[in-house]
C-alpha cells in the first residue's frame, strides 16, 4: 500500500494507522481508535449525501450502524464490528432483521437532507429493468450452456410468465405515486437487503451496513427484498411471512396500499431473475459454485411458491 494513501486515510480518520491488513476483500486499518474497514466508492456525490443522512439518523436515535467516515471523494471508512453476517436460513434472524429495518425506516422518514443527485433507479424502475433483462436473456436461452442453460430452459418461461403478471398488476396499483410521495417526503430506503449487509454481534445485536445503494425511495421495497430472500430460504412458509411482517409492524406499521403492493411484489420472481442474470453476465460475486445451488433451490421450490401465492393467509 502506498504511503500517500495511508497518510490520506490517517488525515481522514484523524488518527495514526499502525497496520494495513485485509477483511472480507477490503482493507482493514488498525489504528489508535480501533479497527476500520476501508472501501472505495465511485460515487462522490452519494458519499457526501450519506454523511448528512447518517448524522440525521443517529440524531433521531438509530445507531445500529458502524461509525462512518469519508473523505467525500473516494473512500468510505467504517468501524469494524466484531460480528458475523446474518443468515436467512434462520427464521429468528429474519425476524431480527425485520425489527432492525423497521427502526431504520421509522427514523429515516421526513429527513432534512435534500435529495441525492445520483440519478439512481427507483423501485418500479428496478423491477422493470430486471424483468426486461431476464426477458432478453430468454430470447437467447438456447445458447446458454451447462446446468444454468438446463435450468433456464426448464423453468425460465414459467418464471418469466409470473414476472409479466406481477408487472402488469403493479401498473394497476399506485406504486409510482407511493414512490413520489416517499421521495418527496425524504424517506430513506437501504435497497440492498442481502444477508451479508446485516451483521450479528456476539450479544446477538444486529447491525445494518453498506449504504452505497441507499436512496429516497419506497421503503416497502426493502421489506420485499427481505421477505423474498428470506422466504426463498424458508421454502415459502406463510408463518415466516406473518411473523416477519408482525415484527416489522411493531415499530413501523404498513399502510393498506403498502400491503397491496407487497403482496404483488412477492409474486415477482426477483430472486430467480437476479441470480440467473448475475451468473450469465458473470457479475462480481456470482459463481457457479455458489449461485447454481441457490438457483436450483429456488426452482425446485416452485410448487411451494405457487401454493404460497394462492393462499395468502392473513392478507
Amino acid at each position: 500500500m502506498e504511503d500517500a494513501v495511508i497518510h490520506h486515510w490517517e488525515a481522514t480518520l484523524g488518527t495514526k494507522v499502525y497496520r494495513v491488513g485485509t477483511f472480507r476483500g477490503h482493507h482493514l486499518l488498525e489504528t489508535e481508535s480501533g479497527e476500520w474497514v476501508v472501501k472505495r466508492s465511485r460515487h462522490p456525490s452519494h458519499l457526501r449525501w450519506w454523511i448528512w443522512v447518517d448524522r440525521e439518523l443517529r440524531h433521531r436515535g438509530f445507531d445500529r450502524m458502524p461509525a462512518y467516515v469519508t473523505d467525500g471523494r473516494e473512500w468510505v471508512l467504517t468501524s469494524r464490528v466484531e460480528s458475523r453476517p446474518a443468515t436467512y436460513r434462520n427464521p429468528e434472524e429474519i425476524r431480527k432483521v425485520a425489527g432492525l429495518l423497521s427502526h431504520f425506516h421509522w427514523a429515516g422518514r421526513g429527513l432534512l437532507t435534500p435529495l441525492a443527485s445520483s440519478g439512481s433507479q427507483t423501485l418500479m424502475e428496478r423491477v422493470e429493468v430486471r424483468y426486461r433483462s431476464f426477458s432478453q436473456l430468454m430470447k437467447s436461452v438456447n445458447g446458454v450452456d451447462g446446468e444454468l442453460g438446463d435450468l433456464l430452459r426448464e423453468y425460465g418461461a414459467v418464471y418469466r410468465r409470473y414476472g409479466k403478471i406481477a408487472r402488469e398488476r403493479l401498473k394497476n396499483l399506485p406504486v409510482r405515486e407511493l414512490i413520489r410521495w416517499e421521495r418527496g417526503g425524504r424517506c430513506v430506503a437501504h435497497r440492498d437487503l442481502a444477508s451479508h449487509n446485516i451483521l450479528i454481534d456476539g450479544r446477538g445485536k444486529s447491525w445494518l451496513i453498506d449504504f452505497e445503494t441507499a436512496e429516497y425511495d419506497a421503503q416497502i421495497g426493502d421489506l420485499w427484498q427481505l421477505l423474498s430472500r428470506g422466504l426463498s430460504e424458508q421454502d415459502w412458509d406463510p408463518a415466516v411471512l406473518r411473523e416477519t411482517v408482525a415484527t416489522y409492524e411493531e415499530n413501523r406499521p404498513l399502510v393498506p396500499v403498502e400491503r397491496m403492493i407487497l403482496s404483488v411484489l412477492l409474486g415477482f420472481p426477483n430472486e430467480f431473475f437476479r441470480e440467473a442474470l448475475g451468473l450469465t453476465l458473470k457479475k462480481t460475486g456470482y459463481t457457479e459454485e455458489k449461485t447454481l445451488p441457490y438457483l436450483k433451490k429456488i426452482a425446485h421450490a416452485l410448487p411451494r411458491w405457487q401454493d404460497f401465492l394462492r393462499d395468502w393467509a392473513g392478507w
